[in-house]
């Protein structure tokens, strides 16, 4: 379920692309700094939005400096860490290796069984650190496999469980803002459920596989998912435009109004594109 929340590169300033990368840099050095460098094969740009939105929100300090990595050799890179970019690691860790478990479990992928094996050693200490966090991802995974094997037509039942654990994902603090970053979390963890069953529609009814769009006895099902998927966008914009966010907001308001659009979009193109 990676992968959905990214930015539209082509509508970003040049400084806002180069902060964004140095968000993204910073993550990927504090992988490998706290948990190895196998765990950098995990990095993807869902934390980096985390990141973004926690650090606009509460304003760490950064540590900001440029460095030269293996995919980067010849030119330094700039690298943005905070405290943040250390909690988000560690989520990323864990969620990651929940992820391979679930690929091996629905699809017997061998490639994704021997990668959470090298990842297993960075899970536990990850865990670890964020142990009352991982419990709830466990339980809400858990909660979804079974509704997904009971071939649930619930929509929301399911949804809502992947949603509730985004809630937890995004609760950095106890505080004013707690409220508001469950709704968050909430809207966007339904919101990949839907893109990502959206997206998995048609293969999923060529494997036989469970996909609650699929389960619906309606005439335009995709039509639907659409609809659910932009309903679950806007609520999930109306509660960060809530929150007092300045520093890095341009950045932030792309990947919301333009980035995870644009996935929706290219999925629909690609649909109607002539065989």
């Amino acid at each position: 379920m990676f992968g959905y929340i990214t930015i539209n590169k082509m509508e970003l300033k040049f400084k806002e692309y180069y902060s964004y990368k140095g968000y993204y840099c910073g993550l990927c050095k504090c992988l490998k700094t706290k948990y190895g460098n196998n765990s950098r094969l995990t990095l993807n740009y869902d934390m980096t939005f985390l990141i973004l939105l926690l650090s606009s929100l509460y304003e760490p300090d950064n540590k900001i400096y440029n460095e030269r990595c293996i995919v980067h050799p010849k030119k330094k890179q700039l690298i943005i860490h905070n405290d943040v970019t250390d909690y988000a690691a560690s989520l990323n860790v864990i969620l990651s290796y929940y992820n391979l478990l679930d690929n091996w479990e629905d699809d017997k992928d061998y490639k994704s069984l021997a990668a959470a094996k090298v990842l297993e050693s960075g899970f536990k200490k990850s865990s670890t650190a964020l142990n009352d966090i991982t419990k709830i991802i466990k339980l809400r995974l858990k909660n979804i496999s079974k509704l997904e094997k009971e071939n649930t037509e619930d929509i929301d039942a399911v949804s809502n469980e992947f949603g509730h654990l985004m809630e937890e994902v995004f609760l950095y603090k106890k505080d004013n803002w707690e409220q508001n970053l469950k709704k968050i979390g909430f809207y966007l963890g339904k919101y990949i459920y839907f893109i990502d069953a959206y997206d998995d529609m048609k293969k999923d009814e060529e494997n036989s596989s469970y996909n609650p769009f699929n389960k619906l006895n309606i005439k335009n099902r995709e039509e639907y998912a659409k609809n659910l998927i932009m309903i679950n966008l806007s609520m999930l914009s109306d509660e960060i435009e809530k929150l007092p966010l300045v520093q890095d907001k341009g950045i932030i308001d792309n990947i919301i109004y333009s980035g995870m659009l644009n996935k929706l979009q290219k999925k629909e193109n690609t649909d109607e594109r002539p065989v």
